[in-house]
């Protein structure tokens, strides 16, 4: 069965609560996209608790060709100052003289752009039970503060030509940074690409009438990916093109943003009667304004290599889109 994940943020399991600092005097917050601090006692890490942290964040990213965790987990034992500025952190604490498990987060604690949860438990089995229930949520803020920091990164690297076309031809704000260059710009279609080396990015564009709700089903979005893919990326060899893969059922993401309704597909790509691949990500926002559907695919090339963060990037850049008005 396909995967279908509608985006609640934080439903609360357990005991919890949030709050939000001011960022404007605090510093930038250190640490890579993907990156996740636990801090819990090295005997906790060591045993049970330690080994269920590991078994739910480092669980594979779905839609990618290997095996990746969903984070780069690294553990210590205590939380010295330059730890602080951390921007994922989890804090683990075992006390008997807890009455029950609670957990809270916190924004901007130590630094900018930072997220910080609290489990405290009064043991370990408290602990492992809170964090399961949890986790969704955890692992949810988490990628949504690295997809809000790669955006802000980005706006300051913008390709201001390709933005200023986008809105020109498709209706859409969307955040491109440099070094991505207009490849191939067609009446319905457009190819924005990016090579460093032996990696690649690609964002293919185009818009559809909107009809019927019917359109926005999983089926129906990529059968028109792979129409739109067919007709205007083909492959080095006669026949071939880019396609979904059909064996791996995407995962499915719905949801409003700023009251645009989106749908968002991570699946793995191939080429029909070609050998390449690698993941992608389908972006679809519904423009009721001018009644239509408008699309961004991210894709990767990147053989026998770690993609988790490429095509989170590109999920970044998808999700910033959005239409503007007359």
């Amino acid at each position: 069965m396909k995967r279908l994940l509608f985006i609640s943020l934080f439903v609360c399991i357990c005991m919890s609560s949030c709050n939000t600092r001011s960022s404007g005097n605090l510093p930038m917050s250190i640490g890579s996209a993907g990156e996740m601090l636990v801090i819990m006692r090295d005997y906790l890490w060591n045993g049970a608790c330690g080994d269920s942290v590991r078994l739910y964040f480092n669980e594979s990213v779905w839609g990618l060709p290997a095996p990746e965790p969903m984070f780069s987990v690294t553990q210590k034992d205590v939380l010295n100052k330059l730890l602080q500025r951390y921007r994922n952190i989890l804090i683990i604490n075992v006390d008997p003289g807890f009455e029950y498990s609670n957990i809270r987060v916190r924004e901007n604690l130590h630094a900018n752009n930072q997220v910080v949860f609290n489990v405290d438990a009064p043991s370990v089995d408290s602990v492992i039970s809170c964090v399961y229930k949890n986790k969704d949520r955890i692992m949810a803020h988490f990628l949504m503060k690295d997809r809000d920091a790669i955006i802000t990164d980005y706006k300051r690297l913008v390709a201001r030509p390709i933005v200023e076309r986008m809105k020109e031809k498709f209706k859409v704000d969307i955040i491109i940074p440099q070094p991505y260059i207009l490849d191939v710009e067609k009446d319905n279609f457009v190819w924005i690409s990016r090579i460093e080396g032996e990696k690649e990015w690609g964002i293919l564009m185009w818009e559809q009438p909107y009809q019927r709700t019917s359109q926005l089903d999983t089926d129906s979005l990529i059968f028109y990916m792979n129409a739109m893919t067919r007709r205007h990326v083909p492959g080095s060899r006669v026949g071939s093109y880019m396609a979904d893969e059909p064996l791996v059922p995407p995962e499915v993401k719905r949801y409003y943003k700023n009251d645009i309704y989106s749908v968002q597909l991570n699946g793995l790509w191939q080429m029909e009667n070609g050998f390449m691949g690698g993941p992608y990500v389908n972006h679809t926002i519904v423009d009721l304004q001018r009644g239509r559907l408008v699309t961004a695919m991210g894709f990767v090339y990147y053989p026998l290599r770690e993609k988790r963060q490429m095509i989170r990037q590109l999920e970044a850049i998808l999700y910033s889109m959005t239409p503007i008005s007359d």
